[in-house]
This record gives structure tokens, C-alpha cells and sequence, in this order.
């Protein structure tokens, strides 16, 4: 090539750019890069030419192939943006600075929704998932924020617009940055993978099985050596299963050593479909041992696969009991559908089978059932009493209890039990057959209590309205025998002590244990309020039955609470009353109603109550005064469970009694409620 002209080595230059920017290089004298295509190399070059004495300097760079990467990179990404539109795919698009989130169509179609049904905003997606995946997928987002994570990925569950749940698997990245190293913008696609993960269980469930099998399997070579084996295998062969993988079995060697001929081979071949039998074998951790067989061909899609083996040692016991539910299909119906729970348990109290029924009533998996004892499901049972129980019970006996069932979640319930002793292929077991009694037991309490009023109503009939009745007749008869009307007065009084006493037993009867509609109640607004209506009086008479001429002392109430509680202000009334009245006849002058931090207080200032005597005083007609009918303060208590307060007794600051109601819900405020909706 030295000496002749480059127009005639490359003549395809000519009259072209590459022509134009190698001439003015040599009359600029600046140097010039461009790219430049040799059709007979079929390379792809960057020419960099720069001004030399008496001509140019050319170097060249070939870059064919980064060319060759680029083109494929376009067709790639083209490829990919047919696989998205065409696969079950869905794509987002998330700006982490205001959350809002694009969904495409597909995304939206994955849930069974049109995209215009959607709001583009984070909460589409978050109300969607599951309650139990929410917090790993958040877990997942911000390892990936965080920079732990090239890549955010995560496997949730979503529910669809028909309320049905599928599995998606989420995957996405970061894409924008702010300065300040926070992410601003995130993209990802949702994939639909529920039927993935149905297969993932079933193949779960499968390898459970497989390892929980009191027997050897595993599956074989053509040659008979271990392919898979399960746990129990690996732990004759004393190994770890992926340590078999690739050894002969013993087992197989010696069917071949023992056989006439070679059905192995046969079995491979495919000239018979299974061998079984029984044979003495010298095994790792047993020698001398003595194992049934079945062999069977595994086939595939039409090809061999290879050989399943299931072996079983019965030199110390026979095989072991079947599973109940494998017996019949009709026992398999019975036991699990009957709307009982239904158990199996063992004489040592180790559950070793529990229906449907149970397990969801526990909120327990039938694996996490199966192998616990008796007496972690029965709040009640203690293991030497159960044992004892059960052992005490003749074959088919059955036993009636009632004890207390406790949940996965630490929830308890009532139930009744039935246990009958069994025998299972010659083991002694114990079926349990348990019902829920919650109802029942609520009713028998309700009718208690029921019972337990009728029984304080009839002692107020015939005791306490009694002794009024014994005075009015007495104050009569004096009056009649010596005319003095003063003793009519007397009679009044008793009178008024029995509307009192009849008031309250009334009060007490309709109170019951409901309340009605809970809203805000100012509690500070309701004292003042009652307090105007029950110590204030036009005509100037005392509202408790007293006269103020003849100096008793007023009840002056002092609030001191300016929040709202949610309660029946009807009932706090009633409540607030009561405990004014109690003051009232106890000597008290004056009574404070003030806050506290999850409740109120009312307080008087009158005598108090003895420390020892404060448990008694809820008691219906309990009082220490003259006048009072015992009934206030169980009326007092009433309203406050009604209500689910605690009601305690302490004394006042001024010596008196002090009433505290605890566990009172308030409403939230305006800026809480913005914040919680926020």
C-alpha cells in the first residue's frame, strides 16, 4: 500500500463526508473524528485524523462490535416492549416525592379492573394488599431506598375486584434520584403468579409429605443410584439427602445379588411396571435389617424418568397405622366435614390428627396442630390429670367435659368435650369430639344475673319496703290514739322514703347492662346542667326532701372538666345524679367533677369511706345513711360497665369520698382526624 493514493485504495470514499473531512484536515490543520463503514471488512470504524508533516495521520478504531451491541440493545428493548404488552404483565409508575402512581392497563386488568376505575395514587395499591404481606412488601421498598437492594422485589398477595386474592409478584427499581440521595421516581411491573404459587404449595405440601413419611423414598437412576431421597432415607444412610445424590443404594444392590436374573433391568427396560418384595440388608446404620420394597417405573411425558422406591425396615415392628382419613372416603367425609372440632390423640396426649373444623376454630395449620399436646389446646387440662383420665376410661368408654379451648392468637373459649377410647390396628387412641359452648355459656350467665336481680327485687319487697310500711303504720295508729298531727308528718316522711326506695329499684330493673347510642358528651356542660336542674329550685325547696329553713345544708357542684367523653348522656346523667344525691346524704357541701387522663372523677367532701369498707359499697342497698335506699351506687356501677369504664372508690383531696371512672373512650379532634386520615 506505501505510495499509492488513498483515493485509489478506497475510491468509495470519493465525493462522500469521509473525502470532505480528510481534505480539511489538511487545510485547517485541525484534527477530525468521524465514523466510517468498509464494505469489504464489514467493519464499522472511528476514523481520528489530525494534521501531519507533508500529509495526515489516520488511527483507526474498530468498533464493529460495540456497534453490533447496540443494534442488538434496540431490538431487545423492542422485543421487551412486544413481551409486555403481550405477556401478563403489568407496569407502574410511582413519583415517591408525591405518590402518585401510573397503572397501566394490564396492571389494572390483573385485578379485574378498567385503568379509569383507578386513582393514581400510592393508596390504590396499599388498600389492595393483604393485611398479613403489607408490611414485608414495605420492608422490601425501603431496603431498596435504603441502597440494600439493586433491586426491589417482593411476592404479596392482592385482592381483585370480585374480593378474591392473587399472588403478584412485584418488581422494581429506583430510577430517579433527588440531590439529597432520596428517590424520587420508581418503576416496576406486576406479574400474575397465583398459579405458580398453587404449584409452589402443592410441591410444598408434596416434600412435607414425602419427608414426614415413616418410610424410605426416593427415586432411583437406570443404574440404581439415589437421584432425590427424603429425609427418613438420608437418616438410614446417616447423611444428608443432597449427600446421596449419585451412591448406589444398598437396597438395590442386593434385589439384583438376590433375584434369579436381572428384573431391575427388567424394570428400566419397561418389561414390567413394578417389583416388590422382601429382603434382609445391611444398612448404615443397621445391619442385618429387614425391608419391604416397591419399586415402581417413573414415567414422564412419555420417557422414563426413573425408578421410585419406597422401603419400610418391619424388622422390630410391622408397618406402621394408616392415616384414619385414607381408610374410606366415607370416613375422610365425616371427619372432615362435621361441624364439630374432631381430634386423635395418643394415650401420652400428642395430637396426631385434627379435622378442618379445628383448625380453623384454633386458627392453627393442620401441620402445626398435628404434634402438639393435648393440654397446649386445653387452657383447663393439666398433664397428670389428663393421663390419668384417659388412661381410667375402658375401650369404647366415652367421657363428657366442659373446659376452656385457647386459640393461636391467645383467645380463649368455652367448650364441651366428648373423648372415647378407640383402637387404631392395635394402638390405643382417643378421638375428641368438641363443640363451641360460647352461647350457651353466655346464656346461662345471663340468666344468673337475671336470677340474682329477681332475687335483690325480692328482697326489697319484703324487707326494705317493710320497715317504711312499719313506721307509717305505727306514726298512724299514735296519731289516731292521741290526735297530735305532728306524727302525720312522720307518716310523710316515710312515705317519701319509700317512693324514694321504689324510684331506685325501678331505676335499677331498666338500667340493665346495654346503653344506647354513644356520641360526644360534654361532660363539664351535662354536671353544670344537672347540677342547675336537681339543686336549684324557683321556689327556693331543697330538691332532696330537705327544707332550708330548717338549716340542712345545699350541695354546691364545681366543675372542673372541660373535655368530651363518648358515652349515653341520658346514662351519665343518671350516673352524675346519683353520686350528687349520695353526697347529699352523707353530708357532703360540695362536689367536683374534673378530668382525668383516660377518664373523670367526682369527689364530695363528705365523710368518706373506709378503705375496707370501699368494696362493699356497689353492693345493692348497702348505705350508711338515714335516708338512702343502698340502691345509688349500684345503679352507679351499672351505668359505667354498661358503658366498659372501670369504677374505683379512693378518697378526695378534702378528705371525702372520690369516685374515678377509668377506660373512657373521647373523640378525636379536628386536626387528629385530619392527621389520621392523612
Amino acid at each position: 500500500m506505501l505510495g499509492e493514493r488513498i483515493w485509489d485504495l478506497f475510491p468509495e470514499i470519493v465525493g462522500t463526508d469521509t473525502e470532505t473531512a480528510l481534505r480539511e484536515v489538511a487545510e485547517t490543520g485541525e484534527g477530525k473524528r468521524f465514523e466510517y463503514h468498509v464494505d469489504r471488512l464489514g467493519a464499522d470504524l472511528v476514523v481520528n485524523a489530525y494534521p501531519a508533516p507533508g500529509g495526515r495521520a489516520l488511527y483507526f478504531r474498530d468498533v464493529t462490535e460495540r456497534r453490533e451491541r447496540e443494534r442488538e440493545l434496540r431490538e431487545l428493548s423492542e422485543r421487551l416492549q412486544l413481551a409486555v404488552e403481550g405477556a401478563d404483565i403489568g407496569v407502574w409508575d410511582w413519583n415517591v416525592r408525591t405518590d402518585e402512581v401510573r397503572f397501566d392497563e394490564r396492571w389494572a386488568a390483573i385485578l379485574g379492573h378498567e385503568r379509569d376505575e383507578l386513582a393514581f395514587e400510592l393508596g390504590t395499591w396499599e388498600e389492595r394488599v393483604h393485611p398479613d404481606d403489607i408490611d414485608a412488601a414495605w420492608s422490601a421498598i425501603e431496603a431498596h431506598f435504603a441502597g440494600e437492594s439493586d433491586l426491589y422485589q417482593s411476592d404479596y398477595r392482592m385482592r381483585t375486584e370480585s374480593g378474591d386474592w392473587k399472588w403478584i409478584r412485584d418488581r422494581g427499581r429506583v430510577v430517579e434520584w433527588t440531590d439529597d440521595g432520596e428517590p424520587r421516581r420508581a418503576v416496576g411491573i406486576h406479574i400474575d403468579v397465583t398459579d405458580e404459587k398453587e404449584r409452589e404449595r402443592d410441591l410444598e405440601r408434596y416434600r412435607r409429605i414425602v419427608d414426614e413419611l415413616p418410610e424410605s423414598v426416593c427415586t432411583y437412576d437406570a443404574n440404581g443410584r439415589f437421584a432425590l431421597v427424603n429425609d427418613h432415607l438420608a437418616e438410614v444412610y446417616d447423611a444428608a439427602p443432597e449427600g446421596l445424590a449419585g451412591e448406589s443404594s444398598r437396597l438395590v444392590e442386593r434385589v439384583r445379588a438376590a433375584s434369579d436374573g436381572d428384573p431391575w433391568r427388567a424394570l428400566v427396560e419397561g418389561d414390567r411396571d413394578s417389583l416388590t418384595g422382601t429382603t434382609e440388608v445391611d444398612l448404615p446404620t443397621k445391619s442385618d435389617a429387614i425391608v419391604d420394597y416397591d419399586f415402581s417405573r417413573l414415567v414422564i411425558d412419555g420417557e422414563l424418568d426413573g425408578v421410585l422406591g419406597i422401603s419400610r425396615d418391619v424388622t422390630e415392628q410391622r408397618r406402621r397405622q394408616r392415616r384414619l382419613e385414607r381408610t374410606s372416603a366415607r370416613l375422610e367425609a365425616l371427619f372432615e366435614g362435621s361441624p364439630d372440632m374432631i381430634d386423635i390423640h395418643d394415650e401420652g396426649g400428642e395430637i396426631v390428627d385434627a379435622n378442618r373444623e379445628m383448625t380453623r376454630e384454633l386458627g392453627y395449620d393442620r401441620d402445626e396442630v398435628v404434634g402438639m399436646d393435648v393440654w397446649e389446646v386445653d387452657a383447663e387440662l393439666e398433664p397428670d390429670e389428663g393421663i390419668r383420665l384417659w388412661q381410667g376410661l375402658e375401650m369404647d368408654e366415652t367421657v363428657r367435659l366442659e373446659t376452656t379451648f385457647t386459640r393461636a392468637d391467645g383467645s380463649t373459649f368455652p367448650v364441651e368435650v366428648h373423648v372415647r377410647r378407640i383402637d387404631v390396628q392395635g394402638e390405643d387412641r382417643f378421638l375428641a369430639s368438641s363443640r363451641d359452648i360460647s352461647e350457651r355459656k353466655a346464656y346461662e350467665r345471663r340468666i344468673e344475673r337475671e336470677n340474682e336481680r329477681l332475687d335483690e327485687f325480692a328482697s326489697i319487697v319484703s324487707h326494705d319496703l317493710r320497715n317504711p310500711l312499719n313506721v307509717l303504720s305505727g306514726y298512724l295508729r299514735l296519731a289516731r290514739e292521741t290526735g297530735d298531727d305532728s306524727y302525720f308528718d312522720r307518716c310523710e316522711r316515710a312515705l317519701d322514703e319509700m317512693e324514694r326506695l321504689i324510684e331506685d329499684v325501678l331505676t335499677l330493673a331498666k338500667q340493665g347492662e346495654a346503653v344506647g347510642s354513644f356520641e360526644p358528651v360534654h361532660l363539664g356542660e351535662l354536671a353544670a346542667r344537672y347540677s342547675d336542674d336537681a339543686f336549684g329550685s324557683a321556689e327556693g325547696e331543697d330538691p332532696f326532701g330537705g327544707d332550708e329553713t330548717e338549716g340542712e345544708p345545699r350541695v354546691t357542684v364545681a366543675v372542673e372538666a372541660d373535655g368530651e367523653i363518648c358515652a349515653d348522656s341520658g346514662r351519665v346523667g343518671q350516673l352524675l345524679g346519683n353520686l350528687f344525691r349520695n353526697a347529699d346524704e352523707h353530708g357532703g357541701d360540695r362536689v367536683v367533677v374534673g378530668d382525668l387522663p383516660d377518664g373523670f372523677y367526682v369527689a364530695d367532701d363528705g365523710p368518706g369511706i373506709d378503705a375496707d369498707r370501699r368494696d362493699e359499697v356497689f353492693e345493692s342497698g348497702y348505705t350508711t345513711s338515714e335516708t338512702g335506699t343502698g340502691f345509688g351506687l349500684s345503679i352507679v356501677q351499672r351505668i359505667a360497665e354498661a358503658h366498659g369504664w372501670e369504677v374505683a372508690v379512693t378518697e378526695g383531696e378534702r378528705g371525702g369520698a372520690r369516685f374515678e371512672f377509668t377506660g373512657v373512650d373521647r373523640p378525636e379532634s379536628p386536626a387528629e382526624t385530619a392527621e389520621s386520615s392523612g
